[in-house]
Formats: structure tokens, sequence, C-alpha cells
């Protein structure tokens, strides 16, 4: 008898069980299907190229992750995948993000809350400077429910493909090969040479910064250093034929050329007279400005002493009164070029008057003035090419060592992303497995307690009988 009470205690525990464990699995497939009925493709894009870590693209300047997002990357990659037509950008954009992968430390401490007497500049600077060089890419299905697996992630891979392909357009190094004027001689020598100066300051100055950015970069035995040292003796050459066409006020049109350094004059006094009144300003207010103001906040109930933005505010003012003073240095310096230019321009022409006055005869002057200005205009000319095609060979040189150094930065392992994942609900997959356990469990753990609780009572009434 006893034995088949034993029996009928198990057969019932186990149909119990039986029965949580169906209505277990019944429950998490609704919850499932409920809570998780996301269908996306992803992947992750990873930078790895020098200064990523400090939010700086090859060329040295900030690059923003969220390019992957705009229309040209999406309407190439719908062009690659064939979908041309089939959907739009704007419906790929919004179902496409881009989310920052942070170690867990840094995102501790940017979503943790920091009191306003507790905050210090090291903690603020610590997580503004830290930039992520790993992003998660996601691309839902909501654009299209009926899409296939392989069209989805197809879609997804040719993003993250276009995306690298406009990063290296848009970020990498690069010159400009061209002259800054299409027609240059068709300019005054003064224009000319202004025009190639100012070419060659700014590629000397790319070339000084990649220098910095890029100190261990070779081509060839040379570096950016390289690079810039000759940009500077194409300076030292424009120097030496700017003195020879200012002293010998060499002119295609020697009127309009004097007009317009008396234009420039006037100009660069007119700007004078604005910083002058603009530093008298800023000097009243450094004169009578109180850098040692105290406040008082209300804390817990008591005042607390902190110091206010009276310094820091000062020495902004400071720093103004400094920068409007080198200005009107280099206003100075500009007037008194343009006046020596001038000076040089209105004596020549005074020097033949003055050999006319002396017994010279006028014609022959002229003459001799029109021979001369004429040889020295056409060796002008002639220097003005050869700068210009030194200044080419030096861009093309630097060029060239651009396109090497944006090889080795910009590439399939420097700017990376890992193979596209599918992601559907499925009652076989992994995250249903997880969730069925987390749900049939414990409703079979309380279905088999209660058997066990029967089964004590049973045994304790058949002992009280």
């Amino acid at each position: 008898m006893t034995n088949v009470k034993k029996t009928h205690w198990f057969r019932n525990t186990l149909i119990v069980l039986i029965i949580c464990a169906i209505a277990g699995t019944i429950l998490a497939a609704v919850l499932f299907k409920t809570e998780d009925n996301r269908v996306y493709a992803s992947s992750s894009i990873q930078f790895s190229f020098n200064g990523a870590a400090e939010g700086k693209a090859p060329n040295g300047y900030s690059f923003d992750v969220n390019g992957i997002t705009s229309d040209e990357v999406i309407n190439t990659a719908l062009e690659n995948a064939g979908l041309q037509g089939v959907y739009t950008a704007e419906q790929i954009r919004e179902n496409l993000s881009v989310t920052g992968v942070y170690p867990e430390k840094i995102a501790e401490q940017m979503t943790k809350y920091v009191s306003l007497l507790d905050a210090n500049a090291g903690t603020q600077a610590a997580l503004t400077d830290y930039h992520a060089t790993q992003y998660s890419v996601t691309l839902d299905n909501n654009f299209d429910t009926a899409i296939s697996s392989d069209k989805l992630k197809s879609l997804l891979q040719e993003i993250l493909t276009a995306y690298r392909a406009s990063f290296a357009k848009k970020y990498a190094a690069s010159v400009t090969l061209a002259n800054p004027i299409a027609d240059l001689p068709d300019y005054d020598y003064a224009q000319q040479l202004e025009a190639i100066t100012e070419s060659v300051n700014q590629q000397s100055r790319y070339a000084k910064e990649m220098e910095e950015l890029a100190p261990d970069f070779q081509l060839g035995g040379k570096d950016f250093g390289d690079v810039a040292v000759r940009y500077q003796n194409i300076l030292g050459d424009i120097d030496r034929l700017n003195a020879t066409i200012t002293l010998n006020a060499v002119s295609k049109d020697r009127e309009r050329l004097q007009k317009r350094y008396e234009m420039e004059i006037r100009s660069q006094n007119m700007q004078l007279n604005s910083l002058t009144e603009e530093l008298k300003l800023i000097e009243a207010q450094v004169n009578s400005y109180d850098k040692n103001g105290i406040i008082y906040i209300s804390a817990n109930g008591e005042l607390q002493e902190i110091g206010n933005d009276a310094a820091n505010t000062y020495d902004k003012l400071v720093q103004k009164r400094k920068e409007v003073t080198d200005t009107i240095a280099e206003t100075n310096a500009r007037i008194a070029l343009y006046q020596a230019q001038l000076n040089d321009m209105t004596g020549a022409a005074a020097r033949k008057q003055t050999a006319v006055e002396e017994g010279a005869d006028a014609a022959a002057v002229e003459e001799l003035s029109e021979k001369e200005m004429t040889q020295l205009a056409k060796t002008v000319d002639t220097k003005i090419a050869a700068l210009t095609a030194k200044k080419n060979e030096a861009a093309k040189e630097f060029s060239v060592m651009l396109e090497g150094y944006n090889t080795r930065e910009i590439n399939e392992s420097t700017v990376s992303f890992t193979g596209v994942k599918y992601k559907a609900p499925s009652l076989l997959s992994g995250a249903f497995a997880v969730r069925l356990v987390k749900t049939a469990g414990p409703i079979c753990m309380i279905g088999f307690m209660v058997c066990i609780v029967l089964i004590i009572i049973s045994r304790r009434k058949e002992e009280k009988a």
C-alpha cells in the first residue's frame, strides 16, 4: 500500500511539473514575442589611427562619426546594394543608429551626479576630453518588415563601406595644387606676388602642422619638416623679388598702382582709428576692474563663501588688450609699408623731373626710363614664373607625402568594422532559452514546492491516523 502511495505522489508531482513547464514555456514565448520583437542588422566600427582617441582625424581636425547617416553615404550604399529607387535615404536614416561604446568607468562618471561645490576642473576635463574609438551601428527593418535578412545585412555592409570611403575623402590630409588665381598673369606684378605669397604661406603652415601631427612619418627619406623648409626657401625668394618690385615701382599700370597704395593707406588709417578707440575703452575697463569679488551661496542651510569669476574676466580683458595692441602694431606696419611703396613710386617721378630740370632731354629721359622699366618687367615676369614653378613642385612633393601618410592612417585596418550580424526574435535562439529559464524555472519551482508541501501534509495525516 505504501509503495502504491509513493508511486501515486511521484506521478502527480511529475504531472504538475510538466503542466508548469508547459505553462511557463507558453508564457515565456508570449513575453519573448512582446518584449523582443525588434529585427535588425548590427556591426561595430573601430577607429585606430593616430589621434583617434583625441577625436582627431588624420588631417588634424575633429571628425564626426555621424557622417555615416549622411545622404551621400546612404545613397551610395543603396546604389551598391541594388536598392536605389526601392528605398529612400530618409527611410534608411530613420532606422540607422550609431552609438559610442564607452568603458564602464567612463560611463559611470558621465552619468554620476556631481555636486556644484564638489565639481572640479580635473573631473570635467577628464570627461570632456574622452572620445570613443568604437561605435555600434544598427539598422532596423522598420522601413520594410518584409526585407530579407541577406538584403538587410548587405545594405548595412554597403553603408559601412561607403562611410569608410567618405571618411577617407573628407578627413584625409591634402594640399591644393592649383594656383589660387586661375588667370594670375593678368594681374599686376605686386598682386601676383601677393597671391603666390599667400598660397606658399598656407602650404608652409600646413606642412608645419603635419610635422607636429606626424613627426615619425617619412617618405623617401624626407619628412614634413623638410617640406616646410623648402617652402621657407621659396618665401625668401619672394621677399627678394618683392623688394625689386617695390623699390623700382614695377607695374603694368603705374597710375593704378599708385591709387591702390593711396587707397590702402586710407583704409588702414580708418582701421587704426577704430582700433585705437577700442583700446581706450578696454584700458578704461581694465583700470577700473575689481577682480577680488566674493559671492555667497546657500548650501544645506548655511552660507558658503566662494570666489566669483571676476579674476577670469579680468584676465580675458588683459588678453583682449594685448590682441588689440598687436593688431595696432601690425596695422601701423602695413601703413608704413604702403607709404614707403608710394614714396618710392613718387620718388622715381621726382628724379625724372629733376633730370629734366638739370638740362637732360625730356624725350631721352622718358625713353631711357621706358626701356629700363620694360626690361625690368620682363625680368620680374621671368622670376614670377620661376617662383610659381618652384611652388608647384613643392606642392607636388607635399601632395605625394600626404598621400603616403593617408594610406598609412586610413585603411581597412585603421577604420575597420566587424562582420554584420542579423538579430530577429526566434524561439530557437539563445535569447529565448534565457527567457524560458527565467520564466518557466520559477513556475516549475513553485509547482514542485507545492507538491512537496502536499506530500508532507499527507504524511502527517497518515501518521496521525
